[in-house]
């Protein structure tokens, strides 16, 4: 069983052919063995004194990984980030409407790209645009 395999069973989700959770009494706690890729028995033993606990709806889960799956892992969590945003995404980075981000992005003042009629915004853009704003903003209330 993989983690996400573990997961879904633990949710009662209905495509590893759980139906819907019903609540049962305290049972004794088990641990879940999970394989994970690149992590070996002994690499993934627990320490003796580490114990999984589960209490209603919360699972704790303790990961013991070595500097090298420690680094795989968040290689692998950084390739998944989206380095172009979407109106909303954009909106939520810099904290303001969809609908001011876009009349901004009409009128050039931000750093925007028109893709079949959808606005996408680079992320290293944004930033930059941000570094900008807070460097004009610093130079007004210089001479003011």
């Amino acid at each position: 069983m993989n983690l996400a395999d573990a997961i879904r069973k633990a949710q009662g989700d209905p495509v590893m052919g759980a139906t819907q959770p019903t609540p049962e009494p305290p049972k004794k706690q088990e641990a879940v063995k999970v394989s994970m890729p690149g992590i070996t028995q002994a690499e993934g033993e627990a320490p003796d004194n580490a114990s999984p606990h589960v209490n209603g709806n919360v699972v704790r889960l303790e990961l013991f990984l070595s500097a090298e799956q420690m680094g795989g892992l968040f290689r692998a969590i950084m390739a998944g980030q989206h380095t172009v945003l979407t109106v909303r995404e954009a909106a939520s980075y810099l904290r303001i409407s969809q609908d001011a981000l876009v009349k901004l992005a009409e009128d050039g003042e931000i750093p925007g790209v028109l893709l079949d009629g959808r606005w996408r915004f680079p992320k290293p853009n944004l930033d930059d645009w941000l570094t900008m704003q807070s460097v004009g903003q610093e130079d007004s209330e210089d001479v003011a």
